[in-house]
């Protein structure tokens, strides 16, 4: 049986991260029952995780090694979850000067970046591209170019000057404007840098990068030989009346704008690949899980660090869980299964 290539995709959402990263322990465990292995991790199961801005925080913990070269996983799903359960808050605290003299972010971004970039750190220290455990996408935006970045590891392989630190391929892809400063990225050999902000600014939801990057691998895949379980951090579900919405200005456009475009791409981006998958009978290959969380007592906003908010969004994770446990079982089913074909490292090795 030839084993399918299966592609994890997390979107961008700041706290919300919290979302994915718990369906995630839930997978993991299932994995782990499966296998009867309590050393099973997420990625043993996974030829290709491709993450934006929150997403790409928790895809590159899930392929970071113990160690250099070592092929053993250093973080389990529960470890990462906890991660932003306890964390998070450090990451969105917001410094005196924005508190007090730019409270709104008019004039500055509302986080500085040390915080993060400390994190980041002291999780990846030196690992490059070329060190995570398989094949990564991670979309970032480089601004000076006006050019749609997309960090891999195929790149990182076959090109030395883009085997470049995951922790600063990470930071770009977090780069959200108002809230983080830009990042920059260094090309020594091509003698050129980088501007970079987040990717969500194109593909929140990067399912349909990972897919087009999954078809190079040297297997030349075709859609039946693809599974993708991409999953959200949340719509918003809010509507806007036309009553009011046909009175608005540049100002009143501004929040909803934001709002409906990275909805709208995330979106779009599901119906494409239902499409794409029903068209080629391969429905069940395609896995796509977001909750609408007006339907939930929780914040939107992606920096709502709060206590309170970070246990409201555990909880969503939870009610996700439950909810679609059928979908999330069948498609745990399929991962096992697909796992009796060839070792993961005959399939995506490049070198």
């Amino acid at each position: 049986m030839k084993r399918k290539i299966r592609i994890l995709s997390i979107d961008g959402g700041g706290i919300r991260g919290i979302i994915p990263a718990k369906i995630i322990a839930r997978i993991e465990e299932l994995l782990q029952r499966y296998s009867q292995n309590p050393e099973t991790r997420i990625s043993d199961y996974f030829d290709l995780i491709a993450g934006t801005s929150t997403g790409s925080v928790l895809s590159a913990l899930y392929l970071c090694p113990r160690e250099k070269g070592e092929t053993k996983v250093k973080y389990s799903a529960q470890e990462i979850l906890d991660l932003y359960l306890n964390y998070g808050s450090d990451i969105f605290k917001r410094s005196w000067k924005t508190q007090t003299i730019d409270y709104l972010g008019l004039g500055n971004p509302l986080y500085k970046a040390d915080k993060l970039e400390d994190m980041l750190d002291d999780y990846f220290g030196d690992l490059r591209l070329a060190d995570l455990l398989k094949p990564c996408l991670f979309p970032a935006y480089d601004v000076e170019s006006g050019k749609a970045i997309f960090f891999n590891q195929m790149n990182a392989y076959r090109h030395e000057n883009k085997n470049y630190l995951v922790k600063e391929v990470v930071r770009a892809s977090t780069a959200a404007p108002t809230y983080f400063p830009i990042a920059k990225i260094n090309d020594e050999i091509e003698k050129r840098s980088y501007s970079l902000i987040d990717g969500g600014m194109f593909a929140n939801n990067p399912a349909l990068c990972a897919y087009i990057e999954a078809c190079k691998f040297p297997s030349q895949p075709a859609a039946t030989d693809i599974m993708i379980l991409s999953l959200g951090t949340g719509s918003n579900g809010k509507t806007y009346p036309y009553a009011s919405s046909s009175k608005w200005g540049k100002i009143g456009w501004v929040i909803p704008v934001i709002d409906i475009y990275g909805s709208a791409s995330s979106q779009t981006v599901d119906h494409q690949l239902n499409v794409l998958y029903k068209y080629h009978h391969a429905k069940d290959q395609y896995l796509r899980l977001e909750p609408n969380l007006s339907q939930y007592d929780v914040s939107f906003k992606m920096d709502d660090a709060s206590k309170k908010n970070v246990l409201a969004l555990e909880s969503v994770g939870d009610q996700m869980i439950e909810k679609y446990s059928e979908e999330i079982n069948d498609f745990v089913r399929k991962l096992y299964v697909s796992q009796m074909g060839r070792q993961s490292n005959e399939f995506y090795r490049l070198d």
